[in-house]
């Protein structure tokens, strides 16, 4: 889940965008800690750790699960977040930016090519023909849903910021207040046993919040702290103690209501969408430089498409780290270091892939410039 986002005079080099402004590492290191996170959920979602937590610990185990479990719900709207918050100010039209949706949609359609016919070469898998077909069409057919409705946000983006910025601070906080009683609240208690019957979201949202409504409601938020939340120099630890703050409060709610739990993880739970906006608003704060930070930050994009294209997925947590989804590995307390490197290997790895794919680029890329230059010549 890459995400875009800053004006850089250097290109971006998992998107291969020139930006204009150096890139904030405190943010970038936001954005390596949500891919971690990221890798975490889908260990708890697919490798079975979400599952075992729920059905078999208990006591303190249960509780450091629920713990980190829902400190770890923020990284979608995170990344989207971070988009609104730097794209907001942007004076770019549609047609300006049809050069950053295709440098987007580029590394999609390589990775959702290469990745089902090379693993059919080396014997991971067969494909069925509606696999092959779907290769062909990242964009449409849902490879990745996070890419797809990011795409679709980067399209709207000239029109909404156009909208936003005309806006003042108080028609501003009003429209946010507006989206987040419809999309945080009202899909809260429409899904609470006790008021279900009477607040009802059938026809009306999506109550996950994974849907273009839900983005976009992010990207809205995050203009709004770049226009109107100020920006400190001293680190704003405030925001951090709040995010933990907010956990704490969502686990309580969780382990004491069966009827919440079921929706304590949503993207656009109140307190989820909350905790985002603590993590961009402390991460901002932290006023340093690293190339190293910012180096590794620009692999997001291929770990997250990489570990989470369906085939690879399904190799990933049911074949190579099968034992996450059996009890005893929970048996020791030393489980979540281990869980904790398995998501750093499984970013590193994807991480050096994705180096790999730029660098092919790059050098088809100059391929490409000379054929042209001498072409000229001739």
């Amino acid at each position: 889940m890459h995400i875009l986002l800053y004006n850089n005079k250097k290109v971006d080099e998992s998107l291969n965008i020139k930006e204009t402004k150096v890139r904030q590492s405190g943010i970038e290191l936001l954005r390596i800690l949500m891919m971690l996170q990221v890798i975490f959920l889908h260990i708890c979602i697919y490798g079975g750790y979400s599952s075992i937590a729920k059905q078999d610990l208990s006591g303190l185990h249960k509780a450091v699960f629920y713990l980190i479990y829902l400190s770890s719900r923020c990284p979608v709207y995170v990344y989207i977040l971070i988009f609104g918050y730097f794209s907001v100010t942007s004076n770019k039209t549609l047609n300006s930016i049809k050069s950053k949706a295709l440098k987007t949609y580029l590394p999609m359609l390589f990775y959702s090519l290469s990745i089902p016919f090379f693993g059919q070469l080396l014997g991971f898998w067969q494909l069925s023909g509606l696999e092959k077909a779907r290769a062909f069409f990242p964009f449409t057919s849902r490879i990745w849903y996070f890419m797809t409705l990011y795409l679709l946000v980067l399209i709207l983006s000239p029109f909404l910021n156009k909208a936003l910025t005309a806006l003042s601070k108080k028609e501003y906080t009003q429209l946010v207040v507006i989206l987040f009683v419809m999309f945080s609240v009202w899909t809260v208690f429409s899904q609470i046993e006790q008021t279900s019957g009477v607040i009802r979201l059938n026809k009306i949202f999506d109550p996950s919040g994974k849907s273009l409504y839900g983005f976009v409601y992010m990207y809205i938020l995050g203009g709004y702290l770049r226009l109107h939340i100020p920006s400190y120099k001293k680190h704003n630890y405030i925001y951090l103690i709040a995010f933990a703050f907010l956990t704490f409060i969502n686990a309580l709610l969780c382990i004491f209501s069966d009827s919440y739990s079921k929706i304590s993880t949503e993207n656009n739970n109140p307190f989820v969408v909350l905790q985002c906006v603590c993590l961009v608003l402390f991460f901002r704060s932290l006023k340093f430089k690293s190339r190293a930070v910012n180096y590794i930050a620009t692999v997001n994009l291929g770990v997250y498409m990489i570990h989470e294209q369906f085939l690879v997925r399904n190799k990933l947590w049911h074949d190579w780290f099968g034992f996450l989804s059996d009890k005893s590995f929970y048996s020791s307390w030393t489980y979540p270091f281990k869980i904790l490197m398995i998501c750093i290997s499984v970013f590193t790895v994807c991480g050096i892939i994705e180096k790999i794919r730029v660098w092919l680029f790059y050098g088809v890329k100059i391929l490409f410039g000379r054929i042209h230059i001498c072409k000229q010549k001739n």
